[in-house]
């Protein structure tokens, strides 16, 4: 077809990818070249007008043409060409990039310095090299050979034609099948949310790999670059990636044919190699070999633009021969790619992120790790590649060093936790330390009370070690019994009274706790051991006094016991010490520069943050304010509640605080503080939006840690895919560590180990889990440091910042709890009835939800049985470890190894009635509330709230849109007794025009016995 003067043919498969990947950018190839002389303008553009004849690629314009799904090759009989002087090199790209505009091609001249410029999809580096020489002879004057290879229009339509045969079709199949079983979302710490301007490209000259290379090579009976693929995506492996990477290998795409052919026939490869990492490179070598030659097979028939950016590689490699005059732009693509080109004697490696997603840092860094893992590989071919770290010395030196920071000389009064209190109260007795609701204690009051009690506590005995278990709700008596038992020389043990009497039993007894004081009467089922002290606080405190019992306290004696999940079906009581604490608190005074005024505390007293607010706030002379039952886990009246009491703090869950930050109006608030679960992406923008001279800090850390070990002060656009945890607080050593206990480089993955002076004693009468868990440090610089294994997946970045990427065993953090599904899956599988268990975590629209399977011994008793064993669990487990839903399976999944499919349990739905369309105004009311909480396009009347991903907090938002669409004020109540639609629709029914107005503190006991929150 013609058209002014110019044929139009369609594009091969490698140019319309380009085209479609250069994301609307004039992509082009460069090549400099020394000349043997200065040519003048007019002899360079006659030697170019004579290539431009030769080959119509150098003629060709890309349009795109009615119909057709891709632009097609607009080749011309002639073109206009634009040759000009530069004065420097950098001049000469600008004016190359400015030519290209208006030609094909382009050249500038600096000197005897030639700089030619190719549209990308016009010439690949082959193309350019054949045009340089030319190029080069023709300036010499010599005559080129007559030209009768194939045009590259011809090629276009050769890979049309075989397009439509029944070759050419399976072709096609291979490749949509072969990558579509290995499509998955491929993600690597420290990922760019935000694409950077430029893709980072970083450099290494690398002998080693040269050595390596041609190890490989030599052993596997395979070229340089398909060493260079093995090589590269053994690193990725190791990297985090799947144990079957697909990878894009840079080939030719030229036969003996093409060879005297300009155009753009190099493509990447999609290969999928399939690595063992318990096993070396150099017995696999052979199964890869066949891997790498059956792609090369179906390599004519590729369209990457039939098979989608959703299946192509996201990392790639090459390897060329003579590139150092080479240049090229980067089509959006590839996260990765690693290139070694031969440079003289020498080899050089380029790490590109065409992506744009990765800084040139941690490219850097990650090349570096790949010069050090190819030489180990060199080094051993048969030792594992799992044992390869790629950490070299220098890179080592950086990861202690960015990942430690010793503690300010910001000296803290006293060395006891309750010594921090009593040093605030006589500097300033009258100012107000803790106030509830209207009841307020100023410093010399609470301080009198707690040496009251304390001194009845010493009178029953207890001293330095002793556990004293409390029994009680947030007021303003069980700050006073804290402060006491730390007076009196012991370690309180707080007790829920939302918990399964059978917990509190265990717990209690596991302790050996010495005595017990509560301030409510103990719930029925709670057995109490022999020969514990009781003390029953309900009718009032002991008399107070001035002063605080004597007691021979030294740092190293315990503060608390806090009990988490364990593995085995029971929890575990970690011990911190008074030194324990008060460096946690120490540390906080460094981080936080902003004076602590009023702190609210939303943290129920068992678990460890409430440390944070009880005893950062009364160590600094603020005030220590806890809501009333009736408003702790209400957002709309925390958020009133924040600006009549001008909170300077808080620290919360990030899902709640998204919540309370939606009634915030512009209080006084100095800094929020969101721990326990990840913090999710939107939040960031969301509180700079409102609140945008206030300071967020996402923490994190065990409670093994005493409270935390590391803190990030989160920006408003989080730069990365996730937002950090941070780097260490004050004195504390954080090491990522592999499976051998070697460092883990930058941006690689591994497991976090945590040290310093806040690391707990360990855990309570459990010497062999407490050796398992805290170890001896291997980078210590002082006798006796240890580090405790958090099970945490992390990386390091090269920042000094932590990514948290997930939990190593099956442990989690679910809405602020730390959960062990194995002492979940332990308490279903001791139920008679039950054969196996299996729980997992399903992620849903609402978030992250517990799922539990099971096999039965006696199949025919299934009926009715899901809803008593979840009933059983509720008696013996806290409600936040209670599953969503249980589903009696005849046999649990298994992978082809025989391990348990957790992949395929999580994919499982609750089993539930089928969908029924809501049947009245408020029932598609209600539904529409639900579908949009629960992020879900369908709800029917009769589905689970729970099953559905529903749980508490967000119980709490739909109260308020119902209230808000209704006009009608419900107690939270009301919400778990209709956990479906049609329920829900009946209770608001009941309640419409009732006038009737219940406690809300009895309906937000109910609804939050399920959280525990920070």
């Amino acid at each position: 077809m013609t058209t002014s003067n110019a044929e139009i043919f369609q594009t091969s498969a490698q140019q319309a990818h380009l085209l479609q990947a250069s994301g609307g950018q004039a992509l082009a190839a460069r090549l400099w070249l020394q000349l043997h002389a200065e040519p003048s303008l007019e002899t360079l553009r006659q030697a170019l007008a004579e290539l431009c004849e030769r080959h119509e690629i150098l003629r060709t314009r890309y349009v795109q043409v009615p119909g057709l799904k891709h632009p097609a090759q607009e080749i011309h009989a002639q073109v206009n060409l634009r040759v000009r002087h530069a004065a420097s090199a950098e001049q000469a790209r600008l004016q190359v990039a400015e030519d290209l505009g208006q030609a094909p091609l382009a050249a500038s001249l600096e000197g005897r310095n030639l700089l030619l410029g190719v549209a990308l999809a016009s010439a690949d580096p082959a193309a350019l090299r054949l045009l340089g020489d030319e190029l080069q002879a023709l300036l010499r004057g010599e005559a080129l050979a007559e030209f009768d290879a194939l045009q590259y229009a011809d090629y276009a339509a050769w890979q049309g034609d075989l397009a439509q045969e029944s070759i050419g079709q399976q072709g096609r199949a291979f490749w949509r099948g072969l990558l579509a079983e290995q499509a998955r979302p491929v993600a690597l710490p420290f990922e760019r949310r935000v694409a950077l301007a430029e893709a980072p490209c970083v450099e290494q000259l690398a002998a080693p790999v040269a050595d390596a290379l041609a190890k490989l090579a030599e052993v596997g009976q395979i070229s340089t670059d398909e060493a260079l693929a093995v090589l590269w995506a053994a690193f990725l492996v190791e990297l985090g990636q799947p144990a079957s990477v697909v990878l894009g290998l840079e080939v030719s795409g030229r036969n003996e044919q093409l060879e005297q052919t300009v155009g753009h026939f190099a493509r990447q490869l999609p290969l999928v190699l399939a690595l063992d990492s318990s096993r070396g490179l150099g017995e696999q070598l052979p199964g890869l070999l066949g891997q790498l030659r059956q792609g090369l097979s179906w390599l004519d028939c590729l369209d990457e633009t039939d098979l989608g950016e959703a299946l192509l590689p996201a990392f790639a490699c090459g390897y060329r021969a003579e590139a150092a005059q080479l240049e090229q732009d980067w089509p959006l693509g590839q996260k990765l790619l690693l290139r070694a080109e031969q440079r003289g004697q020498g080899l050089a490696l380029r790490l590109v992120s065409p992506a744009r997603v990765f800084d040139a840092a941690q490219l850097q860094a990650w090349l570096a790790q790949f010069v050090q893992f190819a030489v180990q590989v060199a080094a051993n071919l048969d030792q594992p590649l799992s044992q390869l770290n790629g950490v070299d010395s220098a890179q080592a030196e950086q990861l202690l060093q960015r990942f430690e920071r010793s503690a300010e000389r910001v000296e803290l009064p006293g060395e006891t936790l309750h010594g921090l209190f009593e040093q605030a109260a006589k500097a300033t007795p009258g100012h107000t330390a803790l106030q509830v609701g209207a009841q307020a204690l100023d410093y010399a009051s609470l301080d009198q009370r707690a040496n009251g009690l304390a001194q009845a506590l010493r009178e029953r005995g207890v001293g330095p070690d002793s556990v004293v278990a409390v029994y009680g709700e947030r007021s303003v008596e069980i700050v006073v019994t804290l402060l006491a038992i730390l007076k009196a020389g012991g370690a309180y043990l707080p007790l829920d009274p939302s918990y399964p009497a059978e917990r509190l039993a265990f717990m209690l007894h596991d302790a050996r706790a010495q005595c017990l004081i509560t301030l409510r009467p103990l719930a029925d089922g709670i057995e109490v051991p022999e020969g514990v002290a009781r003390l029953a606080l309900e009718q009032g405190l002991p008399a107070a006094q001035a002063q605080a019992p004597a007691v021979a306290l030294a740092p190293g004696n315990l503060a608390y016991v806090i009990y988490t999940s364990g593995s085995t079906g029971k929890p575990k009581g970690v011990m911190i010490s008074h030194a324990n604490a008060c460096a946690s608190t120490r540390a906080r005074g460094e981080f936080y520069r902003a004076p602590l005024r009023r702190f609210l505390m939303l943290s129920s007293f068992s678990f460890d943050s409430s440390v944070a607010g009880i005893f950062w706030t009364l160590g600094q002379g603020g005030t220590l304010y806890l809501p009333e039952e009736q408003a702790h886990k209400d957002p709309a009246r925390l958020a009133q509640l924040i600006s009549e009491q001008g909170i300077s703090h808080f620290l919360a869950l990030p899902s709640f605080y998204a919540q309370i930050l939606e009634h915030l109006q512009q209080p006084a608030l100095a800094c929020v503080i969101v721990a326990g679960e990840a913090c999710p992406l939107e939040l960031p923008a969301r509180h700079a939006e409102r609140l945008p001279q206030t300071l967020l800090v996402n923490e994190y850390g065990p409670s093994e840690s005493s409270v935390w070990c590391s803190a990030h002060a989160v920006q408003a656009l989080p730069a990365y895919e996730r937002v950090s945890i941070g780097g260490a607080i004050a004195g504390t050593r954080l090491r990522v560590l592999d499976e051998q206990g070697e460092l883990v480089g930058f941006g690689r993955e591994g497991e976090l180990y945590v040290g310093g002076p806040g690391l707990a004693r360990g855990y309570l009468q459990r010497p062999g889990l407490t050796a398992s868990r805290f170890v001896p440090d291997p980078f210590a610089t002082a006798p006796g440091q240890r580090l405790y294994r958090t099970g945490d997946r992390v990386s390091p970045g090269v920042e000094g910042t932590l990514d948290y990427l997930g939990r190593l065993d099956f442990q989690l953090k679910l809405r602020g709890f730390r959960v062990e599904l194995g002492e979940i899956e332990a308490r279903l599988a001791q139920q008679p009835e039950v054969r196996e268990a299996a729980v997992v975590v399903r992620e849903t629209g609402a978030g992250a939800q517990l799922a539990a399977f099971a096999t039965l011994r006696d199949p025919a008793s299934a009926s009715g049985l899901e809803n008593r064993l979840l009933e059983r669990l509720r008696e013996q487990m806290p409600e936040y470890m209670v599953p969503a839903f249980l589903r009696v399976l005849d046999r649990l999944p298994l992978t082809p190894n025989g391990k348990l499919d957790r992949t395929a349990l999580a994919a499982l739905q609750a089993q539930g009635s089928a969908y029924q369309a809501p049947r009245n105004e408020l029932e598609q009311t209600l539904a529409q509330i639900w579908q949009e909480a629960l992020q879900l396009e369908q709800v029917g009347v009769h589905d689970n709230f729970f099953a559905l991903g529903g749980h508490s907090l967000l119980a709490t938002r739909i109260r308020s849109q119902v209230q808000e669409r209704l006009n009608l004020d419900l107690p939270l109540r009301v919400f778990f007794e209709g956990e479906t639609v049609a329920l829900l629709a009946e209770q608001v029914e009941r309640h419409r025009g009732s006038g009737v107005s219940e406690d809300k503190a009895d309906a937000l006991e109910v609804l939050f016995d399920a959280v525990e929150d920070v």
